[in-house]
């Protein structure tokens, strides 16, 4: 009896301690650089980090990019709770999420199933990117905007089974109504010296890209901006971006292109797509897609090697408008994962966003004509209807 009692008093006694542990780092770590766009819990901060707002037909889009930050000891699992996300302005105007393809980087949650795929760990940052719609009738749209959603913790319970933790309601607003508005950047991490013993076994985060602009870095690879290039083709104008993926692991990884997540605004709010929607995605080269339940799984890098992808973009029917100067790229891409059998399943998706890019080339400018290449020429083949 007194052994069960000593065991009981042993075990309590290390659950206070984690407890402990856990509440130091989060008093330690990552905290809100604004008090308007930016939300903290006790797992993990969620600062907007881009707003951006757009017309897309004869809709009005309001994007917005948010980077989560994990404050715990331990591993976080975090996704989207459907139905939550809505946009308002100063007019009453609401603007929605409209479907799953809406939400990149971050998994649903579903009474089906839950994708946890958004793993954080200890101190680790991530991207989630958020698209809300609205279609106007002779309302007047505002200039101001607020964004609200959910976000719901996923707890492990054993190997491959899973719970849903707690729910956080996130709001977020002082952003304006210009085409293009760069939130504060992300917070960097704290330290004290009661949070360092109680997380020195959590390996510190490295910034892979060293600081350098049109480098994303977060997990098992880099992506950075290699060539961008714009041009006219018939009525259309053509931007070409070229990204250079490097292994920062010791494994070797399987990255590929989430079809239907290319796009891209400019600085006055034209937004460029992959093609038409309705038709097949073609705007990825050299490395493969991923589309329904299909996964390429063509383009593997070893430790360290380093391979460039191209991707295509189509603002249709441009005539004599105005081209913008400056440009943000986002893209999903997916690392995948050989199950026996031969088949693949995809492991994590990351939402990159590269804001505010130049075009670059030699002497190449944005209303340049060019031959329409092969690629053009399909999208332009297969294409019918009108712009998504």
């Amino acid at each position: 009896m007194r052994a069960t009692h000593a065991m009981q008093g042993a075990l309590f006694a290390a659950c206070l301690s984690a407890i402990a542990a856990t509440s130091l780092l989060a008093q330690a770590g990552p905290s809100c650089p604004s008090k308007t766009s930016c939300a903290e819990t006790g797992s993990f901060v969620a600062n907007v980090t881009d707003f951006r707002t757009s017309v897309s037909g004869r809709y009005r889009i309001v994007a917005t990019t948010i980077h989560f930050t994990n404050k715990l000891s331990r591993p976080l699992i975090l996704g989207y709770v459907p139905g939550s996300g809505i946009t308002t302005d100063d007019r009453g105007n609401r603007y929605s999420i409209g479907a799953p393809s809406n939400v990149r980087g971050i998994g649903l949650i579903s009474s089906g199933a839950l994708d946890v795929k958004f793993i954080l760990q200890p101190g680790e940052s991530s991207d989630a990117r958020f698209e809300f719609g609205w279609q106007p009738g002779h309302e007047i749209y505002g200039t101001a905007y607020e964004v609200e959603l959910a976000i719901r913790e996923i707890d492990p319970v054993s190997e491959h089974q899973y719970t849903l933790g707690k729910e956080h309601a996130l709001r977020f607003s002082g952003f304006g109504s210009a085409a293009s508005v760069a939130a504060t950047s992300p917070a960097p991490v704290a330290s004290s010296s009661a949070g360092a013993a109680a997380a020195a076994d959590v390996a510190p985060i490295v910034d892979a890209c060293a600081g350098r602009s049109k480098c994303y870095s977060s997990g098992p690879f880099v992506a950075e901006v290699s060539h961008f290039t714009g041009a006219s083709s018939g009525r259309n104008h053509v931007l070409r971006m070229t990204l250079k993926f490097r292994n920062v692991t010791a494994q070797p990884i399987i990255l590929a292109y989430h079809a239907g997540s290319n796009s891209i605004t400019d600085n006055i709010g034209q937004r460029y797509y992959w093609g038409h929607a309705g038709t097949h995605d073609l705007s990825a080269s050299g490395i493969g897609v991923v589309e329904s339940n299909k996964a390429d799984p063509q383009f593997i890098l070893q430790p360290g090697e380093s391979r460039e992808a191209s991707f295509q973009l189509v603002r249709f029917n441009v005539g004599n408008s105005q081209i913008g100067t400056g440009y943000t790229y986002d893209v999903v891409i997916e690392q995948l994962e050989p199950l026996p059998g031969g088949q693949i399943r995809s492991l994590r998706s990351y939402s990159i966003e590269f804001p505010n890019l130049p075009l670059t080339g030699s002497g190449v400018s944005a209303n340049n004509t060019v031959q329409t290449n092969a690629l053009v020429e399909a999208i332009r083949k297969k294409i019918n209807g009108k712009p998504r």
